[in-house]
């Protein structure tokens, strides 16, 4: 101890002894390991600071943690040929994605005798077409009943329900078109995209009104890309579903569902028993119905081009109740059963009749719903040549008739939205 002489009151100083390191071997880290190891981050800012982060699309196991041959020539082949991912994930990308889509999503109410059906649909075409499930708008456990086809749909910006009837419907792919007669501007058309990149993983976005909550948002990602109807326990005709853990519940059924670029992929169908399973929702894939919907996209105002007819597959399970009810159905174990058609449609305007059983489109036989969609993908708006099978005189025969596309009423008035 020692005191300072500058200062009237002493300052009491203690010597401080600090015990030096032992000698510790000491570690080489290769230049190049350092450097992977410790890469420049990207821009990972606090949302206390700003709105938007940056982070790469791909996960951080591929983006932030690599792992490296010790190799130099490997790494730097490695290296070499990695390719920069420039796409990026952030804070914002779901909600993006939701708001693009969200215009476009319809909610559907369709009366079925004394029940209400509820559902949701896409809009596909700013005139008013809406992409939606079968059985939203039609009883299709009943080969017989069949509903008028009226549904009251409601979209975002519509400060009320407006009337949509159904113009094609498809039961065994339980897809469905519904028209809005003459909106009074064009509707937000939803961007469709392609089922056939989609990989276990990838995000997915369910957009819908289960049970009528309008515009109900879900988030999950794709479980399966081929989940087939046979291990789904489903007969019939051979399908394959998306499958998602997406949340879908009753009014979810025909809404869209879609990728993290908004664009539709996928329409919402069922989920299993929840008291069974949690998580295990299923989608038709979009290009599965590309047959469908690609005329409803590329036509123009002054096109119509849907057929104007409600069909199902011909079965042996429904084969005894439509030879009881229908008394023109001939007898036809396969082919494609016309449950309805639409007065004025083009079906109609070309001779197709209730009853009938489509047995030929474009020169091609057809023994389901499945194989008509493979021969209609490659039609562009151009005339259909269909071959019927129908009851005539006590005995049945074959016509042959042609469905045309370029007719359709625009003097109409446009009701107001």
């Amino acid at each position: 101890m020692f005191f300072c002489s500058c200062s009237q009151q002493p300052f009491l100083y203690t010597t401080l002894f600090v015990r030096m390191p032992e000698s510790r071997p000491s570690v080489s880290i290769p230049a190049q390991l350092h450097k992977e190891f410790t890469p420049a981050l990207p821009a990972f800012i606090s949302l206390n600071q700003w709105r938007h982060e940056v982070l790469p699309s791909k996960s951080l196991q591929s983006s932030l943690i690599r792992c490296f041959d010790t190799n130099k020539a490997a790494s730097a082949s490695s290296e070499e040929n990695a390719k920069p991912n420039n796409r990026y994930f952030g804070r914002d990308t779901i909600a993006d994605a939701a708001a693009r889509i969200a215009p476009a999503v319809a909610n559907i109410y369709a009366q079925q005798g004394e029940d209400r059906e509820i559902g949701s649909g896409t809009v596909i075409h700013e005139d008013g077409y809406i992409l939606t499930c079968a059985h939203v708008v039609a009883d299709t456990t009943n080969a017989v009943y069949l509903a008028d086809g009226k549904v009251s749909v409601c979209l975002q910006d519509m400060e009320k329900n407006i009337v949509g009837r159904v113009v094609d419907a498809y039961v065994d792919l339980d897809i469905a078109i519904i028209k809005i007669d003459s909106p009074s501007s064009p509707l937000p058309a939803a961007k469709v995209g392609s089922s056939s990149k989609l990989r276990p993983g990838d995000w997915a976005i369910a957009v819908g009104s289960p049970l009528s909550l309008q515009h109900t948002v879900t988030l999950g990602i794709i479980s399966c890309v081929h989940r087939t109807s046979n291990e789904l326990g489903l007969t019939g005709m051979p399908m394959e579903y998306i499958q998602t853990d997406c949340a879908i519940n009753p009014g979810n059924s025909g809404g869209p569902l879609c990728n993290v670029d908004g664009e539709v992929v996928g329409v919402n169908v069922e989920t299993m028993n929840v008291e069974k399973a949690s998580g295990v929702s299923f989608a038709v894939p979009i290009d599965f119905t590309s047959a469908i919907i690609k005329p409803f996209q590329n036509c123009r105002r002054t096109v119509r081009p849907d057929f104007g007819w409600v069909m199902r597959n011909v079965s042996d399970k429904n084969f005894q109740a439509l030879k009881k009810y229908y008394p023109t159905f001939p007898y036809a174990r396969d082919g494609v059963f016309v449950q309805k058609v639409i007065k004025g449609s083009p079906a109609d305007r070309a001779g197709i009749r209730t009853g009938d059983v489509v047995v030929n489109v474009n020169l091609k036989q057809v023994r389901n719903i499945k194989e008509m969609m493979d021969v209609m993908g490659e039609r562009s708006g151009a005339p259909v040549m269909v071959i019927v099978k129908r009851v005539r005189f006590g005995k049945d025969d074959f016509l042959c008739l042609n469905i045309n596309f370029e007719e359709k009423d625009d003097a109409a008035p446009r009701p107001r939205l």
